[in-house]
């Protein structure tokens, strides 16, 4: 709090000037912030990011409500932006990495947030938000110096959140037994899958609804085996169960 004004929502930039001395010339370090500036609502009255940043988004082709979802998100950039010029200035950015994810869709854009009632999440999509898939969904960005002159190395196979930890665990060369984490490294030949607590859940070959027993096929270049549906669906259940075992039983406290 001592670095950030009384402001609605709080400048991430802000945050990273103030922060980044305590640990800069102190590594290894491994640090973890929660960003705010993105927050919802996104008026100029409401929202102080908004606010600060409107003149970048003014001239955008949207309606005033998504551009100021784009502004009040500029200050994260901002903030990025100045992180990787301190990581640089103290020679050190080769030697990190940055791990950037999102816990949930921009759910404060519409009032309600209700499935078939999402305009302002639309238009900020692209196409009409009528489902949970086409709902939940958002990007995870891995960086580190020493790629910036590579190609991008893009996963386009389904990736959850559960995902992040086995994927650097394995980029680290941590030891882990995969057994104990519900996620797969998404950069191995282990199938991708996302499902939620609901047990819908999503391969690369489609997506399936539990409440309804349906399941899409996305890829029709290929004949999925018999039973397919089925196989994932109790593979999804045994994971569901799993997750819930291991925080009721405390498993971590006996196993180690």
């Amino acid at each position: 709090e001592e670095f950030v004004p009384g402001l609605w929502p709080q400048s991430d930039l802000d945050m990273l000037k103030g922060t980044i001395p305590m640990y800069i010339d102190k590594g290894p370090f491994n640090i973890y912030y929660m960003t705010v500036s993105g927050h919802s609502g996104y008026t100029q009255t409401g929202n102080s990011m908004t606010k600060k940043n409107w003149d970048r988004v003014q001239h955008l082709d949207y309606s005033d409500t998504v551009k100021g979802y784009f502004a009040a998100q500029l200050e994260l950039e901002d903030a990025l932006a100045y992180l990787l010029e301190q990581l640089e200035a103290a020679g050190i950015a080769d030697d990190t990495v940055i791990c950037l994810a999102a816990d949930h869709f921009p759910y404060g854009l519409d009032d309600d947030a209700a499935l078939g009632n999402m305009p302002y999440l639309s238009e900020l999509y692209g196409y009409e938000v009528t489902t949970s898939f086409q709902r939940d969904h958002n990007g995870l960005i891995l960086w580190c110096g020493e790629l910036e002159d590579q190609e991008p190395i893009v996963v386009d196979t389904p990736v959850s959140s559960l995902d992040i930890l086995p994927t650097l665990a394995n980029l680290f060369g941590v030891e882990f037994d995969s057994r104990l984490l519900p996620g797969r490294d998404v950069f191995s030949d282990a199938p991708a899958l996302v499902f939620t607590s609901s047990y819908n859940w999503i391969t690369e070959y489609g997506y399936y609804y539990a409440g309804s027993g349906e399941f899409v096929q996305t890829r029709t270049d290929v004949t999925l085996p018999e039973g397919y549906v089925k196989s994932i669906t109790a593979i999804v259940r045994n994971k569901v169960s799993y997750c819930d075992l291991v925080l009721d039983n405390d498993y971590f406290r006996y196993l180690f």
